[in-house]
């Protein structure tokens, strides 16, 4: 299935403008692409010079393609560009007051979280809008998220809000969840529309949270607290790299990206929140932090120094100094020491472990007596058990 919109638009490159017809289309791989008919012959568009498009008003639709950089991938008779985003609205857009109903095209939410006969289920955050999601197949589209009944004014609020929900969603299910299409609708009339290139690849890894029921408590208990501290720890970024790690098959590049979060963790742990509160000094200069002169400790504070000081102030249990080990290993030297490949796997997934319960701690996912499947044993030890998932209560 392909989204298609035609328009009119007035295409810039360099210093030349000129007229062209523009059908702006979203595939079933969420690519945005712009095919763009000229109304004169062209010369060849370097790659060197900036090139947009945007609408001119006209019969053809009623929502106008606001200015827009592409790319060009092909230069024949049309000309085909990939856009990363396409921002299509109204010439008169609604009033700050006036509600409206928002729509958003969420991917890579399939197999974890199906809804049986496709039943809709509701998400209800403390001092946020209800979000409805639903299953719909569309492409790497898997679910709806509708949020109904807004003042336009919140369109803004109710994008981080749905984007947000889509990281927490990431971590939860192991596959990388985006919004790839926004609608905003006026009494059922469409007043806007975002089409956003996401990269759908990452949608096979293992879950963290099992199931429908966990997956709505989680989004709903941590998002307070994914607010928090998603700036001060760069969540996103540690989120995305156990994804990466969860879609390659090389376990020393698994690893890698695993020491990699330690790292990120560590560098923003000391910078945000060990500097702020005095038990770290940075050098601007440098990477290194130093333990404060007020402490008894003194001189530099090293990688297990910082990460054992988080965990103690996290309260959190499963560090291991064989993580620092695996990480001077791999960084200095490209492999893991280990008897056989069914020990390296072994040591992977129990860092990996740990990475995503510091996660869940930061998420305090443990006030709520929440489940998780752990990394390194996901499959159930109990033959008893006809579910084969290790669901498992965390705790710090």
């Amino acid at each position: 299935m392909v989204t298609e919109r035609e328009l009119i638009c007035q295409l810039n490159y360099g210093t030349e403008t000129v007229m062209a017809d523009v059908v702006i289309s979203q595939s079933d791989d969420c690519s945005v692409i712009a095919t763009i008919t000229p109304h004169q012959q062209i010369s060849l568009i370097s790659s060197n010079v900036d090139c947009f498009i945007e609408s001119i008003p006209n019969g053809l639709s009623s929502l106008l393609l606001k200015k827009t950089p592409i790319t060009i991938s092909e230069q024949n008779i049309q000309l085909e560009a990939k856009l990363g985003l396409a921002e299509l609205e109204l010439q008169n857009l609604p009033q700050d007051r006036e509600i409206v109903s928002v729509r958003m095209y969420l991917t890579n939410l399939f197999d974890p979280y199906y809804y049986k006969n496709n039943i809709k289920f509701d998400i209800n955050i403390p001092g946020q809008p209800q979000v409805v999601l639903s299953a719909h197949t569309e492409g790497t589209i898997s679910h709806i998220a509708e949020v109904s009944q807004i003042p336009y004014s919140d369109l803004e609020k109710i994008k981080k809000l749905v984007d947000s929900i889509c990281w927490l969603c990431s971590f939860a299910s192991g596959r990388l969840s985006a919004v790839a299409r926004m609608e905003v609708l006026r009494n059922e009339e469409l007043i806007y529309q975002e089409l956003t290139s996401v990269d759908p690849t990452l949608n096979k890894g293992p879950k963290v949270i099992f199931d429908v029921d966990d997956l709505t408590q989680f989004i709903e208990h941590s998002y307070k607290y994914y607010q928090q501290i998603a700036t001060t720890y760069n969540l996103k970024n540690l989120i995305n790299l156990g994804l990466l790690a969860k879609h390659t098959p090389y376990t020393e590049v698994q690893t890698l990206l695993m020491c990699n979060f330690l790292e990120v963790l560590r560098y923003n742990y000391a910078l945000k929140v060990g500097c702020p509160s005095g038990v770290f000094r940075h050098r601007q200069t440098q990477d290194d932090f130093y333990w404060d002169r007020n402490l008894s400790k003194s001189g530099k504070a090293f990688f297990e120094d910082i990460l054992t000081h988080f965990v103690e102030a996290n309260m959190l249990s499963g560090w291991s100094s064989d993580f620092k080990n695996i990480r001077n290993e791999i960084v200095h030297t490209g492999n893991i020491t280990a008897s056989d490949h069914r020990e390296k796997i072994q040591k992977y997934q129990d860092l990996h472990h740990f990475c995503d319960r510091v996660i869940l701690a930061l998420l305090q996912w443990d006030l709520v007596s929440g489940h998780y499947i752990p990394r390194n044993s996901p499959t159930n030890p109990n033959p008893e058990v006809i579910v084969g998932v290790n669901r498992v209560l965390f705790t710090k």
